[in-house]
């Protein structure tokens, strides 16, 4: 399998033959390669992974077009009467913002497979991009593409091991894809694996092991978990339910200030430990956390 970069370069030589034989043939020039076309006629892509843009950047991207112009054109293919983007969504809104009804593009002449292929590369690009939001991608690429992973991951620059992590948000329930689709970030790879195994682990208890999944999940959703520590807490709970034994578990809440992390909040069993960044301290202050922790001991 060629690599995304070198599939780009034969398509755009292969335009330009095409664009040169059209030339020597006297037919009327078309500029199949680089070409002006109307916003409207930009489908966007089926195959786009991204579930989330941040509109600051794409504000901050339109100005600069809006000042020195754009400098990379964006690249669609033609689908009828009509313009499917394959790279450059971004692009695309920042001229949506501006309000322009033409962009440059670049017609590349490509296979349903091969767009799918470059709009996650294209995509990949970017280190912003979930790992969520990667699976997508290389999920809606075609089966004949992904049946060989070894070599799909070195077209797309990655290690085949990163590739099955990105892989295992298949096997999560519908429940957490479902939330995944609205908050990508909640889960990365990693997790997602740990998530697969436990569910595998306990096959032949599926049932019991999801219904423990979506319990911690649901701890997971307000912030009372670690995504890292997501698969272990439902293994307690699933144990805990069959045992009839209360869960002996870690609760981690991070405190957040202006924007940021300032510290955390740690319950583990009967201890509480609580952590603060914090540069000023004064005897005030310690008199108000000791009565404030002298209330909670009363309760």
């Amino acid at each position: 399998m060629v690599s995304t970069k070198e599939l780009l370069a034969q398509r755009l030589q292969q335009n330009t033959q095409k664009h040169q034989q059209a030339q020597q043939e006297h037919v009327n020039d078309v500029k199949e390669l680089r070409r002006n076309v109307q916003i409207t006629d930009i489908q966007p892509s089926p195959n786009q992974p991204r579930k989330i843009f941040n509109q600051q950047d794409i504000e901050d991207l339109a100005a600069s077009i809006e000042e020195i112009g754009l400098l990379q054109p964006i690249a669609v293919r033609r689908i009828q009467d009509k313009y499917e983007l394959i790279a450059g969504e971004r692009r695309l809104k920042a001229h949506q913002i501006l309000n322009k009804n033409t962009i440059e593009v670049i017609v590349i002449d490509a296979s349903d497979e091969e767009v799918a292929l470059l709009t996650l590369a294209e995509n990949l690009k970017r280190e912003d991009l979930t790992d969520y939001e990667i699976y997508v991608g290389l999920s809606s690429l075609d089966e004949k593409l992904k049946k060989n992973k070894q070599k799909l991951a070195k077209s797309l620059g990655m290690n085949r091991e990163d590739m099955y992590k990105y892989l295992s948000f298949e096997k999560l329930p519908k429940e957490l894809i479902a939330d995944l689709e609205q908050q990508p970030a909640l889960l990365a790879r990693t997790a997602a694996t740990a998530v697969k195994k436990f569910l595998s682990d306990y096959e032949e208890n599926y049932s019991n092991a999801k219904k423990a999944l979506l319990e911690a999940w649901a701890k997971l959703l307000k912030k009372e978990v670690e995504q890292t520590k997501l698969a272990v807490l439902a293994e307690k709970i699933l144990k805990s339910k069959e045992t009839k034994q209360p869960i002996k578990t870690s609760i981690v809440h991070k405190i957040e200030y202006d924007g940021k992390v300032a510290g955390n909040i740690k319950f583990d069993h009967n201890t509480l430990k609580v952590s603060l960044k914090i540069s000023e301290f004064d005897d005030q202050n310690l008199q108000e956390l000791e009565n404030l922790l002298k209330k909670m001991l009363s309760q």
